[in-house]
C-alpha cells in the first residue's frame, strides 16, 4: 500500500471550480436552502473535505454517494426542514480534494473521513443519511465507531451490499486501457444531456423530466470538474473488479447482522444495483431494520424526493433508545 497517496488539490479559482459553485448556489436557492461552507482537514491521509451545513436543529449527518457531490440531496433535505444537516463532500466530489482511491485503504479512508468531519462537528452521536457509495461508508463507520451512530437511513442499494457490485458497464471503469474510452462518456456534453446518466441509475422518463434545470446545471458543472473522472476511475479500480466486487470490500451478512441501530432502507423498484430481492433479504438480516420500497430508480431523493422525504422524516422522529 502506497503511504503517499496521491492527492489533488481543488483550485478554487479554476473557471470550472466557479462555474460549480454557481450552480450549486442556484440549487439551494431553487429549494430555498441557505447554507455555510466549511472546510475540514483530515491528517490521514492529508486532504481537504469540503462539508456543507445547511439549516438548524437536531444534527443529521448526509454521506452522498456516486462521486461524492452533497448538493445533490437539497431536493431530499428541503423536505427534512427542522434539522441541522452537515452534508460531506466524499473526496474527490463536491469540490474536495481528489485522491487516487487505488493507493489506499478504502475502508480506513472512509472511517477516517466521516469521523473528522463528525469531530469536527462535535458530533458525538448522530443520524446519518446515505445513498450507495455513501451507504457502504456509512456501514463502515457504523461497524467500527457503533457509539457514535443513532440510525441509520440507506436510500438506494447501499454499495457492494451482499452479492451486488456495480453494473457491467461502471466495471468496466476499473479496466486498465478501457476505462480511458469509456470514462470521458460519463461527463455531460451540454446542459440538456446533464441527467441522461440518470437513466442507467434506474431513473424513469417522466422523473427525470419533472427535475428543475438547477439540477441539470449542477450535474453539467460538477460532472466536468477535473477530479470527477479520476474519482470515479480509481474508487471503481479499487472496490471491484471485472466480474464482481472486490472480496475485501464486499459488505457481508455477518458484518450487517452486527448493525443494532433503527435501520431505515429506502429502494427503488427499479435499481440496477440491487433489486428488491436483495432489498428484502437486507431487511431480514439486520436486527433492526425497516424497509420501504418506493417506484424510483437508484436515486430515490431525486426521482420522488417528496415520497422519500415524508418516510425518513417520520423515521428520523421516532425515540432511540
Amino acid at each position: 500500500m502506497n503511504e503517499q497517496p496521491t492527492i489533488t488539490r481543488i483550485d478554487q479559482d479554476d473557471p470550472r471550480s466557479k462555474s460549480a459553485l454557481e450552480a450549486e448556489q442556484r440549487l439551494f436557492a431553487h429549494y430555498g436552502l441557505d447554507y455555510k461552507v466549511h472546510s475540514v482537514e483530515m491528517k490521514e491521509p492529508n486532504l481537504r473535505v469540503r462539508v456543507l451545513e445547511i439549516g438548524s436543529g437536531e444534527p443529521v449527518l448526509i454521506v452522498p454517494g456516486g462521486s461524492g457531490d452533497a448538493c445533490f440531496l437539497a431536493p431530499l433535505i428541503a423536505e427534512l426542514k427542522g434539522r441541522r444537516f452537515v452534508a460531506i463532500n466524499r473526496p474527490g466530489g463536491g469540490l474536495s480534494d481528489g485522491i487516487d482511491h487505488r493507493h489506499v485503504d478504502v475502508r480506513r479512508l472512509a472511517v477516517n473521513t466521516i469521523k473528522s468531519v463528525a469531530d469536527a462537528f462535535g458530533l458525538n452521536r448522530v443520524p446519518i443519511v446515505c445513498n450507495s457509495m455513501g451507504g457502504l461508508w456509512s456501514f463502515w463507520f457504523t461497524l467500527d465507531c457503533p457509539e457514535r451512530v443513532s440510525q441509520l437511513v440507506q436510500m438506494g442499494c447501499p454499495a457492494l451490499i451482499l452479492n451486488t457490485s456495480a453494473p457491467f458497464f461502471m466495471r468496466l471503469l476499473g479496466v486498465s486501457g478501457i476505462n480511458r474510452f469509456i470514462a470521458p462518456n460519463m461527463q455531460p456534453k451540454s446542459m440538456e444531456m446533464a441527467l441522461e446518466g440518470l437513466r442507467f441509475q434506474g431513473s424513469r422518463k417522466e422523473d427525470i423530466d419533472a427535475m428543475p434545470r438547477v439540477t441539470a446545471e449542477a450535474a453539467y458543472h460538477f460532472f466536468n470538474l477535473p477530479t470527477y473522472l479520476d474519482t470515479w476511475i480509481t474508487i471503481i479500480s479499487a472496490v471491484a473488479t471485472l466480474t464482481g466486487a472486490n472480496p475485501k470490500y464486499q459488505l457481508s451478512a455477518d458484518q450487517l447482522k452486527r448493525v443494532q441501530q433503527p435501520a431505515l432502507f429506502v429502494w427503488g423498484d427499479n435499481d440496477p444495483f440491487g433489486n428488491l430481492d436483495v432489498a428484502r433479504q437486507v431487511a431480514r438480516i439486520v436486527p433492526n431494520a425497516q424497509l420501504y420500497e418506493m417506484r424510483t430508480g437508484h436515486l430515490p431523493f431525486l426521482d420522488k424526493p417528496q415520497e422519500c422525504g415524508r418516510v425518513i422524516r417520520e423515521f428520523l422522529a421516532k425515540p432511540v433508545q
